[in-house]
C-alpha cells in the first residue's frame, strides 16, 4: 500500500430506486437509470439498511430590526436551515450494486397503494414493514429496527456518501 492509497475512499456501487412493486413471491424494482426492471424474490433481498441524514446551510435572511444605514445599503441578515431526510437501501444476492432510495423524492403510492398517505415518516414505516415482512430474513441495521418500533432513531449522518461508506462495512 503506497501513502496515496490510505487517501482514496472506496464506495460500492450504487443505483437509486425509482420505484418498487411488491408481488406475491417477488419485488419489482425499477431503477432511476431507465433500464429494465428489476425482479428478486424474498429470499435473495440480504440486508435492508436505512439512515437519517442532515444538512444545513445559510441562507440570506432580512434583518430583524434593521438601523436605517443598514437598510440604506440593502444589507441583509443570514438564517441557518436544517434539512433531514431519510434514505434506504437494499442488498440483494447477485445483484453488483446497491439500491437505494431518497425518501423526500419516491413514489410511494406505487409501492403502498391506497395505503400511501401525505406523512413522510409514516409511508417509509409502511415501506419498511412491507420490506421486513416480505424478506424476513434480511439483516437490518439499527435505523430499520428503531424505526419500526418507534425507538429514538440513531444520529443522523451528515451526506448521501457517509451514508454509502457506513453501509459498505
Amino acid at each position: 500500500m503506497t501513502e496515496t492509497d490510505d487517501f482514496q475512499i472506496s464506495l460500492p456501487a450504487n443505483a437509486r430506486i425509482a420505484s418498487m412493486e411488491f408481488g406475491d413471491n417477488q419485488l419489482r424494482v425499477q431503477l432511476d437509470d431507465g433500464g429494465s426492471e428489476r425482479i428478486v424474490s424474498p429470499a435473495s433481498i440480504s440486508a435492508i439498511h436505512g439512515a437519517e441524514i442532515r444538512s444545513e446551510g445559510l441562507h440570506p435572511a432580512p434583518l430583524v430590526s434593521p438601523t436605517l444605514v443598514e437598510v440604506i445599503m440593502g444589507k441583509e441578515g443570514q438564517t441557518r436551515t436544517e434539512v433531514r431526510q431519510y434514505v434506504i437501501a437494499l442488498r440483494a444476492a447477485k445483484v453488483g450494486e446497491l439500491w437505494y432510495l431518497v425518501a423526500d423524492t419516491f413514489n410511494f403510492r406505487k409501492s403502498l397503494g391506497s395505503r400511501a398517505g401525505n406523512a413522510l415518516e409514516q409511508n417509509l414505516r409502511m415501506l419498511l414493514e412491507r420490506l421486513t415482512t416480505f424478506a424476513p430474513q434480511a439483516v437490518q441495521d439499527g435505523f430499520v429496527t428503531a424505526l419500526l418500533a418507534d425507538l429514538p432513531l440513531p444520529p443522523p449522518l451528515g451526506s448521501l456518501m457517509e451514508f454509502f461508506k457506513v453501509v459498505s462495512r
